[in-house]
């Protein structure tokens, strides 16, 4: 069996339901729209946290203690804060680094969620954060419009 016909096969309960609504979409807008559904899972909660911090934010300003080199990606800074409550919090931070965050002990300002301060961000980087955000549902928004008017 060729891969194409595999990816064929692997389609069928897809297909099977675009037939009940009376839509019939190619392979191609199939894996688009799974893509949608990926993507979306990704990219949503994340937003929906990044509204929260609008809404809910603290501010502050600590130390980078360490660089993330280890994923095949850009090298992200690791932040270390103290919250509101007096307790240490680290995070991941989602940018790559920069001029500010490249060295272990630059201070940073961090924006965070004082009921969860899991959620931290660094702060003051909206242009970035931005970009992003705009380049992930753009490309969202072109899956959505090939799998509604492709082919």
């Amino acid at each position: 069996m060729r891969v194409g016909d595999w990816a064929h096969e692997a389609l069928w309960p897809f297909r099977a339901l675009a037939d009940q609504s009376g839509y019939a979409p190619s392979d191609i807008q199939i894996w688009c729209l799974i893509c949608v559904v990926f993507l979306g899972a990704l990219v949503v909660p994340e937003t929906y946290g990044d509204l929260v911090l609008m809404r809910r934010r603290a501010y502050t300003t600590r130390k980078v203690v360490r660089l993330d080199t280890s994923g095949d990606g850009p090298d992200t800074p690791v932040i270390e804060f103290t919250d509101r409550a007096g307790k240490r919090q680290r995070f991941h931070s989602g940018l790559a680094v920069n001029s500010t965050t490249a060295t272990v002990g630059a201070e940073v300002a961090v924006i965070y969620d004082p009921v969860n301060p899991n959620r931290a961000r660094e702060a003051r980087r909206t242009l970035t954060k931005a970009l992003g955000t705009i380049v992930w549902y753009g490309t969202i928004a072109f899956l959505i419009a090939f799998v509604i008017w492709g082919e």
